[in-house]
């Protein structure tokens, strides 16, 4: 009996799984497909329960499957492998903050025109394994024209992939504000990119050492040296180019720069830690400045995955000052910057978006001044 019911549930995943592919290679859509493992404790079913409920919304309700061996898989319609890595890596996040679990094992892939049941599944079947066998915490993702892991910065890889689809996506941000543009490259020789850019931008690729570029059929972000601009050609060129496992570009919400110093106070069951001052800020996360000698104290193990707590202060459009105190969870540690995971209530929530919105208020008429001196 119990055989035959695993037969059935096999039978309808298989007819779920082809529909998807069917209905997104009919109409020309992006399809991402997702694999990930959680042990099921049947005896909390309730808690099980309220994981997938959590996943199934976080993924706007998308497919669902569950597969053997306590591991499921996720379709993300209309998603390309860039979207699909930033709403896995946060809903890990999130579930990692809300129920207190881990789930690190994970493999990501995007269809492909040419792809079938079996191809799809073994590719993404493929990453899934890579990311159990790492010793590290770590999503891999890969497509059918680009394998990361393999090609790595492979030239002739590239000149294919750019020879089938020449538009890229460049983003910059100023005052943590994207600019981003859609170009089309004219000449890709020797790892150097030649394309055409808006001449509206060029004074903000003018301040930068590099831009980062986004290809619909590379999983990584790009991150290229700006090797050459030519104003009176509108022309660029990029080399240098470095594949990157995380960037800005994937943030899930808008990130604001203080105008000017906001201190902020860490702290650990109501004893502090240290303080410094925030670099950035967003809904869900913070950058944080500190003192080279502080960065010891958060990066010993025991606080990697605990939670603490950080509090500060931020203008509101009354010009008063309003109080930030909310759980953190260290993501990563760059230099003398501390970047936390946050998990604010709603109030303190809404607090904050209405900091991001006099700040984008601002940084807006900023950037409108500057390109009325090039216009």
């Amino acid at each position: 009996m119990k055989n035959r019911e695993f037969k059935i549930n096999e039978f309808i995943n298989r007819g779920i799984i082809e529909s998807n592919i069917e209905f997104s290679q009919t109409h020309n859509a992006p399809l991402s497909i997702v694999k990930f493992g959680y042990d099921v404790d049947l005896e909390d079913g309730f808690f099980f329960k309220d994981i997938i409920s959590f996943i199934h919304s976080y993924s706007d309700f998308n497919s669902i499957l569950q597969q053997p061996n306590d591991t499921f898989l996720i379709f993300l319609r209309d998603c390309k492998i860039h979207e699909a890595k930033s709403i896995i890596t946060q809903m890990v996040q999130k579930i990692k903050f809300k129920f207190n679990v881990d789930i690190k094992q994970i493999g990501i892939t995007l269809l492909d025109s040419n792809d079938s049941y079996k191809t799809l599944l073994d590719r993404l079947d493929k990453y899934f394994v890579m990311s159990k066998l790492s010793s590290k915490t770590k999503i891999f993702y890969g497509t059918h024209d680009f394998d990361f892991y393999e090609t790595q910065s492979d030239k002739k890889i590239l000149e294919n992939i750019f020879k089938k689809s020449s538009d890229i996506k460049l983003f910059n941000f100023y005052q943590g504000l994207p600019i981003t543009e859609q170009v089309e490259i004219l000449k890709f020789d020797q790892g150097l990119i030649q394309l055409k850019i808006d001449p509206i931008k060029l004074p903000f690729y003018k301040n930068e050492n590099f831009t980062f570029i986004q290809h619909d059929l590379i999983p990584a972000t790009i991150k290229a040296s700006i090797v050459k601009i030519k104003p009176e050609q509108s022309l660029m060129v990029l080399g240098n180019l470095e594949f990157l496992d995380s960037s800005p570009v994937e943030r899930s919400s808008m990130r604001v720069e203080p105008e000017r110093d906001i201190y902020v106070s860490i702290s650990l069951e109501n004893k502090k830690l240290l303080d410094g001052t925030i670099a950035s800020l967003s809904e869900n996360s913070i950058a944080i400045h500190v003192k080279p000698e502080n960065i010891k104290i958060l990066s010993e193990k025991p606080l990697w995955g605990t939670n603490i707590s950080v509090q500060f202060q931020i203008p509101t459009k009354k010009s008063f000052l309003a109080t930030i105190k909310t759980k953190a969870m260290i993501y990563s540690i760059v230099d003398n910057k501390i970047i936390l995971n946050i998990t604010p209530s709603t109030p303190i929530k809404s607090k904050i978006r209405n900091y991001i919105s006099i700040r984008q208020s601002s940084v807006l008429v900023n950037l409108k001044q500057e390109i009325k001196k090039y216009s």
